[in-house]
């Protein structure tokens, strides 16, 4: 069965994986390696992989390594197949549910998630888990914790015509979050550890890194970078506009939807024309992310 709600509805694949490819970087790679622990010969499953962008820098970083990506978006399994073939990288995608997953017991060394279990009743979530591990096998949960990391502002409208239009949008879009359990799950970065025990994980352990996920005035950062730092903000807005109109398409009339991407757009033009000139803003933000591991 098609299933397009999180890629239709929430956040879009290109959303997901450019945002995530520019969290996870050449530069930081060994923050993400070092997190989730995997060996270089490992059998390796990915819980919501989205569009793929962590298989396929895994598989990159290590190519003997087999490499699992499951997600039950189809349009972001789609996406992650065709952008392995693209990258030339060999992983495996299936579109599957991570609480009845469609591997026998034992059969991986590692399974790690990113931001997943907040959105996933945790009985079938951590017990699939603790199922499908090899003995001596780990789990590892990642967890993006938005109110510990540096905020950026500057990159969202003003109270102005865009505001209005996206208002708008919103107003007949009623609570689909809540609807769909979107974040029903989550927990405190305290209780996540004591979860992993609960399921009968052992050797739990917690650590925690922040990354620099845009700051496209540093002097480290190239301009190809910056610009698609500033790009990024732009789909985020983009697909929240989109999003919107696909729970209720006739919220705008088309003239208004036009035009509210046209604004869009125009606001993150400036942006780079800004930066093109040498202006610098200095509209940076960090993302800090949790790491929960244990052993089967």
């Amino acid at each position: 069965m098609m299933n397009e709600t999180w890629s239709k509805y929430i956040q879009t694949t290109e959303e997901l994986y450019e945002s995530r490819s520019l969290r996870f970087t050449d530069e930081n790679k060994s923050l993400w390696l070092d997190a989730i622990g995997a060996a270089p010969d490992s059998r390796i499953l990915e819980l919501g992989c989205a569009g793929g962008v962590f298989c396929h820098k895994l598989k990159k970083y290590l190519p003997d390594a087999d490499i699992t990506g499951v997600d039950l978006d189809s349009g972001h399994i789609a996406y992650a197949k065709a952008k392995a073939k693209e990258l030339g990288i060999d992983c495996t995608f299936l579109c599957a549910d991570a609480t009845s997953l469609p591997f026998a017991d034992g059969s991986f060394d590692l399974c790690y998630s990113h931001t997943v279990c907040e959105h996933i009743p945790h009985d079938d979530f951590f017990g699939e888990q603790f199922r499908i591990l090899k003995p001596g096998g780990r789990i590892c949960v990642l967890s993006v914790r938005a109110k510990l990391g540096i905020k950026c502002e500057g990159w969202r409208p003003d109270d102005g015509e865009e505001s209005r239009l996206l208002e708008k949008a919103w107003s007949r879009a009623g609570n689909f979050d809540v609807g769909h359990n979107i974040g029903a799950y989550e927990l405190d970065e305290h209780d996540y550890p004591l979860e992993l025990e609960k399921y009968g994980f052992r050797d739990v352990n917690v650590s925690m890194f922040t990354v620099i996920d845009y700051a496209p005035d540093n002097a480290s950062v190239s301009d190809e970078i910056a610009i698609r730092q500033i790009n990024s903000r732009r789909l985020a807005c983009l697909s929240s506009a989109r999003k919107a109109l696909n729970i209720s398409p006739d919220a705008l009339t088309r003239a208004e939807s036009e035009r509210l991407y046209e604004l869009i757009n125009r606001r993150f033009d400036r942006r780079i024309e800004q930066y093109n000139s040498g202006e610098r803003l200095w509209d940076f933000s960090t993302t800090a992310v949790l790491a929960v591991s244990g052993i089967k």
